[in-house]
């Protein structure tokens, strides 16, 4: 389903910004139909320019999302990855942040599975979700961030299991850091930054192999799985080195 050779169907939210929109301009190149979601007026016209179908949306409106993607004929390929990034400096625990980012982060990512599964369901098509490296160890200042990023995960490897009846296959990316206008925040150390053509590379060869988690940097996601191994106080005083200003 996911060969380079074979045109897909597919759909991209996030697709105005970061790796959404590298994906977005890579599977053009590749002759691929791309539905490409999102906000920004100027980033859906340069995508609708290069070929891509433009779709204005906000990703919170569930209505408006089941609706949109219901009119799309056939989606083989779902590349769930909108989302926000916002830090909290203790000690002030902002919990209207924390959920800010929760909504979000969950928001946009479950109203896109349920617009995007009856036609999955149909194809025998992929569903892919982008969760994040800061899942595999806490960080300071991304309690928000991490939070949503874990849950990610686990709603990725159980949908893994639930879809799977339906021959939906199901892949969770989990990339590094990298180089999106959403990084340009982080005022910390951030290890093999990646490009967001790297990214793109990363994701699409790990989705026409079929892999069910798509990691990379391998030399920075390896030791991060490691270290949520090792005892609380290990990565505890790691992470305070990484998120010291």
């Amino acid at each position: 389903m996911t060969d380079s050779r074979n045109k897909l169907n597919i759909v991209i939210t996030g697709a105005t910004s970061g790796i959404g929109k590298q994906l977005a301009k890579d599977y053009l190149s590749s002759a691929h139909r791309v539905y490409a979601v999102g906000r920004d007026e100027e980033s859906l016209a340069e995508l609708k320019d290069l070929g891509a179908v433009a779709i204005a949306l906000d990703l919170m409106d569930r209505q408006k999302v089941i609706t949109a993607f219901a009119e799309i004929e056939q989606i083989d390929l779902a590349i769930c990855g909108a989302g926000t990034c916002e830090y909290l400096d203790m000690p002030n625990f902002d919990s209207e942040v924390f959920m800010k980012v929760m909504s979000v982060n969950m928001g946009t990512l479950s109203h896109a599975i349920e617009g995007v599964i009856p036609k999955l369901i149909a194809s025998k098509g992929r569903l892919v979700g982008i969760g994040s490296a800061s899942a595999y160890v806490p960080f300071a200042r991304a309690e928000a961030y991490g939070s949503s990023k874990a849950a990610i995960h686990y709603l990725m490897k159980t949908l893994q299991i639930s879809l799977a009846p339906y021959d939906v296959a199901v892949s969770l990316v989990v990339p590094g850091f990298v180089e999106t206008p959403m990084t340009k925040q982080n005022d910390f150390p951030m290890p093999f930054l990646q490009t967001p053509e790297q990214a793109s590379q990363a994701i699409r060869a790990g989705i026409n192999k079929g892999d069910e988690v798509i990691e990379f940097p391998k030399k920075l996601t390896i030791p991060l799985k490691t270290l949520g191994t090792l005892p609380d106080m290990v990565w505890q005083q790691v992470s305070q080195k990484l998120n010291k200003k």
